[in-house]
């Protein structure tokens, strides 16, 4: 009897230890479970090691999912800031480049973090955050695949592309755009594991051929069916209702630039750029003009609001942040649009430049600048 109460009280205080056992801040290696952009979630690619961060009470070091980092950082009372971060320079296209971008640019704007049992969130401003949970990417679920990109449609049983008025999708952070083949379409997704639901698709009302008309309706029908089962086969997207109708998607030329051999580019120096397209159409109204301009390794402009900017290189044709972008902080009229031109510059552009034109691609986006 005695030797069973030895052991049951021997059991009850190793469960008693483990109950109380707590996560840390530091000394523990954090794996980013998600990432939030101006307030909207950013799918984390699937196939490409999840984003990793530990402390370990002055320096944060960690890995992008493509290359390592590490610099020192200052924490007190819930606010956290770090310093310049050394990274490794190992070369990462598509989409492991892009997720790296990002990470580390939001990294450089942490300000506050949360620590919740296991779950660690950084805070970037109101807008932007990081949330990590404790351990490695292998005790976490897995990402799901990332439909960012523009998308035209080629196929399917659902919709029969017009000749010449092929609708067209571009997804980024969440958001969608694109054309029903004549019209203009805005709206949004929400993307989970390998099921998509597509938010109020709103549409421009342009006076379109009868049978493009016929099409885009069936096209947005067919978007706001119900949550659409998403598959990824070469560089095809599937989408497919519950009724087993599908569309098939082919990635469109811009979106595969990242893929590419670089050739190299040669920016103009000293002269101002002005946004006049997005995706191929108009550019949104912004309070002030979308501007751009190369200078003595710097970029800069306006992004529509406040003025920004920030050292760069050229890796061929790609343009690389050397630092973290800065803008001013004037209060922007709620109405005015925006094109994430900063996010965009992040996230490790492809850059066309002529004489008069200058182009800018990623994630699905592709700006088109004219000079001044």
């Amino acid at each position: 009897m005695h030797s069973l109460s030895v052991l049951l009280s021997l059991a009850a205080l190793t469960l008693v230890g483990a109950a109380g056992a707590q996560v840390t801040l530091t000394n523990t290696t954090w794996t980013l479970s998600q990432m939030t952009v101006s307030t909207q979630p950013v799918a984390l690619p699937a196939g490409i090691g999840r984003p990793t961060l530990r402390l370990d009470g002055r320096f944060v070091a960690g890995g992008t999912g493509c290359n390592t980092y590490r610099g020192p950082y200052i924490e007190r009372g819930g606010m956290l800031t770090l310093g310049s971060l050394a990274t490794t320079r190992r070369d990462c296209p598509g989409p492991g480049g892009a997720q790296e971008s990002r990470y580390l640019n939001l990294l450089q704007h942490v300000t506050r973090y949360q620590l919740s049992g296991s779950t660690l969130t950084l805070f970037a401003g109101n807008r932007d955050r990081l949330v990590f949970q404790a351990g490695s990417a292998a005790n976490l679920p897995a990402a799901g695949i990332s439909i960012d990109g523009t998308w035209l449609l080629s196929g399917g049983t659902a919709v029969r592309p017009v000749p010449g008025s092929s609708p067209s999708l571009t997804f980024q952070a969440g958001r969608l755009s694109g054309t029903g083949g004549c019209n203009r379409l805005t709206g949004t997704v929400q993307l989970r594991g390998r099921t998509a639901t597509f938010g109020p698709v709103a549409s421009t009302r342009m006076a379109c051929a009868p049978a493009v008309n016929l099409q885009e309706a069936a096209f947005l029908q067919f978007l706001a069916s119900g949550p659409l089962q998403v598959d990824m086969q070469a560089s095809n997207l599937i989408l497919k209702n519950t009724t087993g109708s599908t569309m098939v998607f082919r990635r469109s030329a811009a979106s595969q630039d990242s893929g590419r051999e670089p050739t190299g580019t040669v920016l103009p120096q000293g002269r101002t750029f002005v946004l006049s397209a997005v995706n191929g159409g108009p550019a949104p109204q912004t309070a002030l003009p979308v501007t751009l301009s190369f200078e003595n390794g710097r970029v800069g402009g306006s992004d529509g609001c406040n003025g920004y900017g920030g050292a760069y290189r050229l890796e061929g044709n790609r343009l690389v942040l050397t630092e973290a972008i800065s803008t001013t902080l004037r209060a922007c009229p709620e109405e005015s649009g925006s094109v994430g031109l900063t996010e965009l510059l992040a996230a490790r552009p492809t850059v066309t430049a002529t004489a008069a034109r200058l182009t800018l691609a990623a994630d699905g986006t592709i700006l088109t600048f004219t000079l001044k």
